[in-house]
């Protein structure tokens, strides 16, 4: 109750994100043209072949999920993110029986729940409408169900985890992180009990995956090719595959930086927000205090933890040249399970230190779930983005023409007028009504500055010579066509 109230503070209150609208668009498309199609994508001038009938870009399992919970819950921001929630209660379920199992305690699995319901990263990551709780959600449960079933039937849990980690890699690329995580802990726990065959089950659910995405790709394999290898290569997503030491130090000067108010902030929200820096001081003495706590680093189901925390931490950096900050949901459920296990430790072995461990853990849960609430307070769907949304709906008809960002798609019920084009019309030469700027396409400009001074040139001139400035607000600015 605690997590799907917080979670849904944010919900009604955050104005819509760019990649929400390029991830429910498949979804939209498929409903209502019958066609898996990333429609509010301008394509000229990019690699993204085929967009327009086939969505090859990211992985097919989030979207065709979304056309069944829209055809409960109808179509809508609201719908695309409440389904965040849904499978971050599933997280939740799922940590409760991983830590429950390496554990052996019922108190420390329970605390662990208790925590992440209100753990920041969690509950903001299961507010908004990407499939990263999805996919983070899957590879736990994976987890889960080996370490229920590995005693009972060793087969089916192989069987079970290995489709429930498929199930996350066909999600998102990221799923990755549990695959090598089941890896782990198969090996760790049950390596003397592995026999072929049991090989051979964990493959089935990976034959018929790949087989039913094979057969999709082959109805466009080139478009495949563009697609998929546009993706996997921007903005130096895979970078640090060359130089690794280089991407395990951005996670510290990048990354958590960002994610914890130390670097840029989304427009709309003001304040100090480099409080938020604070969040993780709990979690890095709860690290150390298993590390060198002997009682802890001895028990074989915490040492577990430990090392799933070094597994998705090196290989996340590794993967995401990007250090994109929600990704940070497949670490933090661990962290805070280790949280949980100091916390246990203290109260057992320190008596007299209990009145402390429940004022420090009272602190924690006012401090997170205030920044949660505050965040919430900003309310920048309400004061940002209703009003850009009502300004364009005003000066706007069924085939007035609109460029912007791909949020604004569900404001404008994905209008087979409007496009999301960061270029403005360089390559496809259209010149619409408006154009919406908001911060990320201004974050591309300053981008192209240094790579493209002829795409500069030709925005800076379009926008002095042939429109007018007609709205501005903290998050977005209009312009309409003279």
């Amino acid at each position: 109750m605690l997590f799907v109230g917080l979670a849904l503070s944010n919900v009604l209150t955050k104005s819509p994100e760019i990649d929400e609208g390029f991830f429910a668009s498949p979804a939209f498309s498929l409903l209502t043209q019958h066609k898996f199609a990333t429609s509010v994508l301008e394509t000229a001038g990019s690699n993204l072949k085929g967009i327009d009938e086939h969505t090859y870009w990211i992985m097919p399992l989030h979207p065709l999920v979304q056309v069944a919970w829209y055809r409960v819950f109808g179509i809508s921001l609201f719908s695309l993110r409440t389904l965040s929630i849904a499978f971050g209660l599933l997280a939740l379920i799922a940590m409760y029986f991983i830590v429950k199992e390496l554990s052996g305690r019922l108190v420390v699995a329970v605390l662990t729940v208790v925590l992440l319901s209100f753990d920041y990263t969690f509950v903001i990551n299961a507010a908004l409408g990407r499939m990263d709780m999805m996919c983070a959600a899957l590879g736990f449960a994976a987890l889960a169900t080996y370490l229920v079933w590995r005693g009972r039937n060793l087969a089916l849990a192989i069987v079970l985890s290995q489709t429930l980690v498929v199930l996350s890699g066909m999600t998102h690329p990221n799923g990755i992180l549990h695959f090598f995580g089941l890896l782990f802990i198969i090996l760790y726990f049950d390596r003397k009990q592995i026999r072929f065959r049991h090989v051979l089950l964990a493959l089935i659910p990976y034959v018929i995956a790949g087989t039913a995405w094979g057969l999709y790709i082959l109805q466009d394999t080139q478009a495949f090719i563009a697609q998929f290898g546009m993706n996997s290569q921007d903005g130096g997503r895979l970078m640090a595959l060359k130089r690794p030491w280089v991407g395990v130090m951005r996670e510290f000067t990048q990354r958590y930086p960002h994610a914890f108010g130390l670097r840029v902030h989304s427009a709309g929200h003001s304040g100090p927000i480099y409080l938020k820096a604070l969040i993780l001081l709990p979690h890095v003495v709860a690290i150390l205090c298993c590390l060198f706590v002997s009682e802890i680093r001895n028990n074989r189901g915490y040492r577990a933890l430990l090392y799933l925390v070094l597994i998705y931490f090196l290989i996340l950096s590794l993967i995401d040249g990007q250090k994109e900050t929600p990704y940070l949901i497949h670490l933090f459920p661990i962290y805070v399970a280790l949280l949980a296990v100091c916390i246990d430790w203290c109260w057992r072995t320190l008596p007299r230190l209990r009145t402390v461990v429940v004022a420090g853990m009272c602190a924690f849960a006012v401090f997170e779930m205030g920044a949660i609430l505050y965040r919430a307070r900003q309310n920048t769907y309400r004061n940002l983005y209703q009003p850009v949304i009502a300004f364009l709906q005003s000066g706007s008809g069924p085939s007035t023409s609109i460029i912007g960002p791909s949020g604004l798609a569900f404001g404008l019920n994905f209008s087979p007028q409007f496009k999301d084009d960061i270029r403005m019309g360089y390559y496809s030469g259209h010149r619409p009504k408006f154009i919406v700027i908001n911060e990320e396409y201004a974050r591309s400009f300053e981008e192209s500055r240094a790579k493209n001074a002829e795409l500069t040139r030709y925005i800076n001139e379009l926008l002095s010579r042939e429109y007018k400035k007609v709205f501005e607000n903290d998050g977005y600015t209009v312009y309409q066509r003279l």
